[in-house]
């Protein structure tokens, strides 16, 4: 039999349509706020915003008469009309937020407009309006949100920890602070300020304070009455590719958008900031309960606009072709897929000295780029010449920078910048079953404002991996070797991602290790610099020592073995 739904029922399956934690909260709010012209936006959370959220602004506010109204659902000052639909240029629009977070919460909400002398005040319980009078307060809109899911314990059971919902609303407000540079974004937590994001002159100068110091490329492509600006930052250590995207100032998620970046003419590893600036009717907002989606009615037109785009910046970093220019050789156009072409002619070199078959790491797509326990690609006949001990001389380099050793029956080609990598990053991972050392910084470093959420929520953390932080100041760091060009608010950037990589508890030391290791790997010797024959006898020697020689942290071969019989069947001998 079928009949219709208490309202109370269907007030409560919308709402968890909208409201699905307290980062949902805080982003309609923000919105909210946004939309409300406010210069100022002061968060307050407790327990993570789960048993108290309140946010503060300086913007128009609302009429006590309305603020029954601003409560109903499917009521709202955006749109009036069907046609309006079409055209929205607000953040909000349904008149949905307030209805969906009063109808799982105990909400309050102070208001008053510049033009009243008197401002409103109106408390809800699970969606019943309990009070309603007239309150003394400063212009603008303040809302508090307690005991978020109160009414629904099973939706409250699945909330993360505390410091994990934290987490979620840092990054929504320091997303919305990189595209609106002009407001100012405070954030509190149990009483200790947080964040505090000040108004500063773009969104460039923005990316700075959250990016740090690091190379930033940038390019804009104009189409028409729509444009596609991108930033990115090619993180050295990174394994993802993290996109904020946002359509006419939404923060969205689009695979459209993410395939066009990835598609470019290099890896995208790294950070990106993407906004896309397009008319309103070419765009559908209003296909998502909580409005993260969107559809474009031209996607293919987007699509090109961001995959020109990243293509400018590829080429600005490699000097490549960019977009739209034709006066370039064959040989630079096709840079990247010679690249790969080089490694496909890897295999067959093997097939002359080898009948055994290319053992690419089966771990991941890309065998250049492998996880700390992924099985690597081992050169056919390595491991037997390596573990060899018999004598092995040193014949001399190449003009191009290899190193050619004769071992017994066989002949050795090494790459001395993949070896050199290789035990670099052996030596840094062996500190993980070590205890960690403790490098007092002479001149203590300021961390950057943008660090210190994840500093103070890791503290505890960052202390047992070798961190030292005091007042906002770095003043100690882990002692490894070979770290020459890893600044110290550079390994505090590292450790930070490798703790916001890996979720178990158990890995994220290792997981913090291995990036470092593959920073510092940079210190390693470069291909061509000239290395005297006693270097090249002791690296050969560190390398053999090493757990896993065959390889550089990246997958490069380090040694190339041509078996003696080998070649004396290539010369017919």
């Amino acid at each position: 039999m079928i009949k219709r739904l208490d309202k109370d029922v269907s007030t409560r399956i919308a709402a968890g349509e909208v409201i699905e934690r307290p980062s949902s909260v805080a982003k309609e709010l923000i919105e909210n706020s946004i939309d409300a012209d406010a210069k100022n936006i002061t968060i307050y959370l407790e327990q993570g915003g789960k048993s108290s959220f309140v946010i503060e602004d300086d913007g128009i506010g609302i009429e006590k008469e309305e603020l029954p109204l601003a409560l109903e659902r499917y009521a709202t000052s955006k749109i009036s009309t069907i046609d309006d639909l079409e055209t929205i240029s607000t953040l909000g629009y349904r008149g949905e937020a307030l209805a969906s977070i009063a109808a799982v919460s105990h909400m309050e909400i102070r208001s008053r407009t510049s033009d009243s002398k008197m401002g409103g005040l109106i408390r809800c319980d699970c969606g019943t309006i309990t009070l309603h009078t007239d309150n003394p307060c400063l212009r603008g809109t303040r809302i508090q949100v307690d005991d978020l899911f109160c009414n629904l314990p099973a939706r409250r059971k699945f909330l993360k920890t505390a410091s994990a919902e934290l987490r979620r609303i840092i990054q929504i407000v320091n997303d919305y602070a990189l595209i609106h540079p002009e407001l100012t974004f405070r954030l509190f937590s149990d009483g200790k300020k947080i964040l505090e994001r000040l108004p500063v002159k773009d969104v460039s100068a923005a990316l700075e304070l959250r990016w740090g110091e690091a190379q930033i490329y940038y390019s804009e492509t104009v189409s028409g009455h729509a444009s596609a600006r991108l930033w990115w930052n090619p993180i050295a250590d990174s394994r993802r590719v993290v996109i904020s995207l946002f359509v006419n100032n939404r923060r969205v998620q689009d695979t459209t958008v993410r395939a066009a970046i990835c598609g470019g003419d290099s890896t995208a590893y790294g950070e990106w900031l993407a906004l896309v600036n397009i008319p309103p009717e070419q765009v559908d907002v209003n296909i998502h309960p909580t409005k993260e989606e969107v559809r474009f009615r031209r996607s293919q037109d987007i699509f090109k606009l961001i995959y020109d785009a990243a293509r400018n910046i590829f080429a600005e970093r490699f000097s490549i072709r960019k977009s739209g220019s034709s006066d370039i050789d064959t040989a630079q156009e096709n840079f990247f897929t010679q690249i790969k072409q080089s490694y496909q002619n890897i295999n067959a070199n093997e097939r002359l000295f080898s009948n055994e078959p290319w053992r690419p790491n089966s771990a991941c797509a890309d065998s250049r780029v492998c996880s700390p326990d992924a099985a690597t690609y081992i050169p056919p006949g390595s491991a037997k010449f390596l573990e060899d001990p018999s004598e092995k001389k040193y014949i001399g380099q190449t003009a191009r920078g290899f190193l050619l050793f004769d071992f017994p029956n066989a002949l050795a080609v090494m790459d001395p910048h993949a070896a050199h990598e290789r035990i670099l990053y052996e030596e840094i991972l062996a500190k993980f079953n070590d205890s960690v050392d403790v490098q007092d910084l002479a001149i203590p470093e300021e961390i950057p404002p943008a660090l210190m959420p994840e500093v103070s929520l890791s503290e505890k953390e960052l202390n047992k991996l070798g961190f030292v932080s005091r007042g906002g100041l770095l003043t100690g760091v882990p002692a490894i070797k070979g770290k020459g060009h890893l600044s110290p608010v550079d390994m505090l950037r590292s450790a930070l991602r490798g703790l916001a990589a890996e979720k178990d508890p158990a890995k994220r030391d290792r997981e913090v290790w291995w990036r470092m290791a593959r920073l510092a790997c940079r210190d390693a010797v470069k291909l061509g610099q000239r290395i005297e024959k006693f270097e090249a006898e002791e690296l050969l020697r560190r390398l053999e020592r090493c757990d896993t020689p065959y390889t550089c942290p990246h997958g490069r071969p380090t040694v190339f073995i041509l078996d003696n019989k080998k070649l004396e069947e290539w010369f017919e001998r």
